[in-house]
């Protein structure tokens, strides 16, 4: 099956993953069976592509159509600093497009106020920036749980700056849930620093 080939890396620019939500249930079905396809999130990959971010965006492209972003743990997902693109995963429109479905049990639909430098595109597919998404998990009113931590611990790596860089602008911009973000960030940096203590004194962290 020709579009099951391993991409090629030839090529500067990346490869986009098959469309495999378009192929019809019984070509998926078999290519499953022959285990040609493989779950990735809510959707499959191809077994000759490895997971990568855009990957993972793609296996998303049910949630992502009319320019929907993956935000908060499902962005995390996509970046590879989740396990699971949470439930229900979790997408934004951009610019100022009306919200038709907020919510169903697979899928919550925002409306955030994005800017392009808010946005990371994988070919056809977007997902929010780590730096965003550290944002948008920290000021989350829905909660914040061990996998959010997790999370803004692994994509805070990939944020120029680092924690500083967050710790600004969480203290200098207004936000709704602006209060929780502070006690969050503390709480994960003052972590980190007994984690590292530990580390050094040689002692446990658990």
């Amino acid at each position: 099956m020709a579009l099951l080939t391993v991409p090629s890396t030839a090529s500067p620019v990346p490869p986009h993953p098959p469309r495999y939500d378009r192929w019809p249930v019984a070509m998926r079905s078999a290519a499953r069976l022959h285990g040609a396809l493989v779950p990735c999130g809510p959707g499959f990959r191809g077994i000759g592509w490895p997971e990568t971010p855009r990957v993972r965006a793609n296996a998303l492209a049910e949630y992502l159509i009319g320019g929907r972003v993956a935000t908060h743990l499902t962005a995390a997902w996509v970046w590879g600093a989740a396990r699971d693109p949470g439930r229900p995963i979790r997408v934004s429109t951009a610019g100022r497009k009306r919200v038709i479905v907020a919510l169903t049990e697979q899928c919550r639909i925002a409306q955030l106020r994005l800017t392009e430098g808010d946005i990371h595109a994988f070919g056809e597919f977007r997902a929010t920036t780590p730096f965003r998404t550290v944002l948008d998990l920290l000021h989350d009113p829905e909660g914040f749980g061990l996998a959010d931590e997790v999370a803004c611990r692994l994509l805070v790596a990939r944020v120029d700056g680092g924690w500083a860089a967050v710790d600004v602008h969480v203290r200098t911009h207004r936000r709704p849930g602006r209060g929780l973000a502070r006690e969050r960030l503390d709480r994960i940096t003052r972590n980190a620093a007994v984690r590292g203590s530990a580390a050094i004194s040689g002692e446990p962290t658990h």
